[in-house]
């Protein structure tokens, strides 16, 4: 028997029923927002096929839909891959894009590195074509070797909890900005099945050599697939472990919301960048919430933009938590200080002047990864955004502008609008220096008051994309 004949015999046929379950949840009837993220590769072949034969049952056109392929520029075949995607995603009605990775690339954690790049890329895409919704080709293999990778790193609920069927990608949005959801269809079906229906339609797929390279985490893990069978370790065993404990995280992801909700009072929020969280109320939750609680509040406060260690949390809840807590803090660009039982978060002084970036009309950005900021269409010339630091509070004491109950750490971080060394605006202070330059539109929005008081945190649940997406008609 033939590898084709083993393979289409080993695994029962993909039935339309499953790819309405599959696709239906998550489609929503509007084709114009949706992408898929296709490498070539078997898993991300069967989700174009898929996808594309479940359309057609419903009645849809895929030729709103793009394909988007991410040429990394690590191997020379690489570009023929991407054009080889491009044709079979042309032959199923598909649009296509090629994203490439520009410029050098890292000599070390190429992976990690690969994979920023390409979820950075997506993004842009799906950013500048108003696209709310990227299919992924991510399956059961794939959750459960991510559970055993972190797993050996000793993650926490989170970590383990694996990928999520639907989440939002993990993007900075600037206010106004919709969310970009991440489907992964195919979470719950192995690869072998997906390749199995693949040979079944006639259709080929690529193979990359690099998923069998040893040097590679996940590579040894599926070298190591049967002997993690044989100790029970399967793929559906794994998966269903990683589904049972994102319940458990999107329990206690609604629990943190609820604490930190305007309304209830405990996490509040200021214009300027400062976070103050209730330290009785705090002190009264369990230690996986103050956890959580304090984490996003750390992401926050800090812009840092990057995950926090662990273990490096749990040892600063634990100080803040005991009955005597007393002193000062720091944790991922953040400030933290107890104020009257308070715990209150600020930016962390820089060790430099700080970031720096130049505004012109009608643009926004994100600086110091914690305030969007940005000027309307009337703005005349260039302005510079950068803390006000001394020199801005100075002016502003001088003024008679300087606010009162602001600690002064807290206002020499807030971005101020500059014109050479004259203070134009600050807006977050609601400080302009002319009653004139109201029409430019300065404006200066910390992060957290733009996303809601859940910011850091996955949505506490995963609602279906019928409700996210406009519905046609």
């Amino acid at each position: 028997m033939s590898r084709r004949e083993s393979m289409t015999c080993a695994h029962p046929p993909i039935r339309r029923q499953e790819l309405d379950g599959w696709f239906g949840p998550v489609f929503g009837g509007a084709a114009r927002q949706v992408a898929l993220a296709v490498s070539g590769g078997g898993d991300s072949t069967a989700l174009m096929v898929l996808f594309a034969e479940w359309l057609a049952g419903t009645g849809h056109s895929p030729a709103e839909v793009v394909v988007l392929t991410v040429d990394h520029g690590l191997r020379p075949q690489s570009r023929l891959e991407a054009l080889t995607v491009a044709q079979w995603a042309g032959e199923l009605g598909f649009g296509h894009a090629i994203l490439s990775w520009q410029g050098n690339k890292p000599k070390t954690g190429v992976q990690a590195a690969a994979r920023a790049a390409r979820y950075r890329l997506l993004a842009t895409y799906m950013l500048e074509g108003a696209r709310k919704l990227l299919l992924t080709a991510h399956t059961a293999d794939d959750q459960a070797e991510t559970l055993l990778m972190r797993l050996a790193r000793g993650s926490g609920l989170d970590g383990l909890a694996a990928m999520a069927p639907l989440a939002p990608l993990e993007v900075a949005l600037a206010p106004g900005q919709g969310p970009i959801f991440l489907a992964r269809p195919l979470l719950a079906v192995s690869k072998a099945r997906l390749e199995a229906a693949l040979i079944a339609r006639g259709r080929g797929w690529l193979e990359d050599a690099s998923n069998t390279a040893s040097q590679f985490e996940r590579s040894r893990l599926r070298a190591a697939a049967n002997t993690l069978a044989a100790l029970g370790l399967t793929g559906d065993s794994l998966a269903l472990s990683a589904q049972r404990l994102q319940r458990a995280r999107a329990a206690l992801e609604a629990m943190v919301a609820g604490f930190c909700a305007a309304a209830a009072g405990h996490y509040r929020v200021d214009a300027c960048g400062s976070i103050r969280i209730a330290g009785r109320e705090w002190r009264r939750l369990p230690g996986e919430l103050q956890l959580r609680v304090l984490s996003q509040a750390i992401a926050a406060a800090g812009g840092a933009g990057r995950p926090l260690a662990l273990a490096k949390l749990e040892a600063l809840t634990t100080a803040l938590a005991a009955a005597d807590a007393v002193g000062a803090f720091t944790l991922a660009r953040a400030a933290v200080r107890l104020v009257d039982g308070d715990i209150v978060l600020e930016r962390e002084p820089g060790r430099g002047p700080g970031p720096e970036l130049t505004v012109a009309a009608g643009a926004q950005a994100l600086w110091d990864g914690r305030f969007w900021v940005g000027a309307g269409p009337e703005l005349e010339g260039l302005l510079t955004v950068r803390a006000l630091g001394r020199p801005g509070v100075r002016c502003l004491r001088a003024l008679g502008q300087l606010p009162g109950g602001v600690p002064i750490q807290s206002l020499r971080a807030v971005p101020g609008f500059w014109r050479h060394d004259q203070l134009i605006a600050a807006p977050s202070l609601g400080f302009l220096a002319a009653p004139d330059y109201n029409r430019y539109g300065l404006s200066a929005v910390f992060a957290p008051l733009a996303a809601g008081p859940a910011v850091g945190l996955k949505t506490p649940a995963q609602p279906a994309m019928t409700a996210l997406l406009p519905q046609p008609g």
